[in-house]
């Protein structure tokens, strides 16, 4: 799990969609913006077309790992990455995760 500081809230997760920047990948998409607060902020969404509970819990676990090592080292950020389509393979999610979340920093960074 996320640190407490590091977790989006139920509110955070509704504005979030409206004024930030998506990033699409082949596992899933990567809703980002600037926060103005002391720590980034992450959350994830797995709905049920992913599979059963199994499958998007499993997911779900990998994607919270693979975000833990990316906000050690990044700007005040808030973001989402909603799932829409299953993978169990950690190499293949990261690829894709890492690929489109620098990609978001980057614009992020620009803007």
């Amino acid at each position: 799990m996320l640190p407490k500081e590091n977790r989006l809230s139920k509110k955070e997760f509704q504005k979030l969609d409206k004024n930030a920047r998506k990033f699409r990948g082949e596992y899933g998409m990567i809703v980002l913006e600037k926060y103005e607060g002391e720590s980034s902020k992450f959350g994830f969404i797995v709905s049920k077309k992913i599979g059963n509970a199994v499958q998007r819990h499993k997911m779900t676990r990998i994607l919270r790992d693979i975000a833990r090592k990316h906000l050690r080292s990044t700007p005040n950020i808030k973001g989402v990455y909603i799932a829409y389509k299953y993978c169990d393979d950690y190499e293949k999610l990261e690829k894709d995760f890492t690929k489109h979340f620098k990609d978001a920093i980057k614009y992020i960074k620009e803007s």
